[in-house]
């Protein structure tokens, strides 16, 4: 195995944590979740060559699983419109007060439009700045700022004060 190959495949291995993360805030399901990441590190190895090296690698694995995620959202429209109808948390209360804190976020980062939750995970928790995350989503920078702005204005609305 060449060099550049050997750090190729270990930059997608140190990317996994990652990845992952970022694939259930676009999926909202781990199972799902863990396909598309399958299916980007697999388009990652199979597309390498169109890798620039010395180029951000993190960027341009994102891209692809956004692009995935962008893409079984077109082929499954109906699906997903059925599945956002249910409501997945009237079945069991949480037990803890954490738990519950825990799950009223998750329910507000779901009513979040997917461009304003996918450009809130990409800044605010796996530390994009905003001009990466523009690379990743395919934007200008000022509309990523718009689309982190709105989204923590909705959750700040959703929550207020809760110091």
């Amino acid at each position: 195995m060449t060099g550049a190959l050997s750090d190729f495949r270990k930059g997608l291995a140190a990317l996994l944590p990652q990845l992952r993360a970022f694939a259930r805030f676009l999926a909202r399901d781990p199972g799902r979740a863990d396909d598309l990441v399958q299916d980007a590190i697999l388009r990652a190895m199979t597309e390498e060559a169109q890798w620039e090296p010395g180029t951000d690698l993190r960027a341009w694995v994102f891209r692809i699983l956004r692009n995935g995620f962008l893409g079984q959202v077109r082929r499954g429209g109906a699906e997903r419109r059925a599945l956002e109808r249910l409501d997945r948390g009237a079945s069991a209360a949480p037990a803890q007060l954490a738990a519950a804190e825990l799950h009223e976020l998750d329910r507000a980062l779901d009513r979040l439009s997917v461009v304003q939750r996918e450009a809130l995970v990409l800044v605010a928790a796996l530390g994009f700045s905003i001009e990466e995350a523009a690379g990743i989503c395919g934007v200008p920078a000022g509309t990523v700022k718009a689309r982190v702005s709105r989204a923590r204005a909705a959750l700040a609305q959703r929550f207020g004060d809760r110091g």
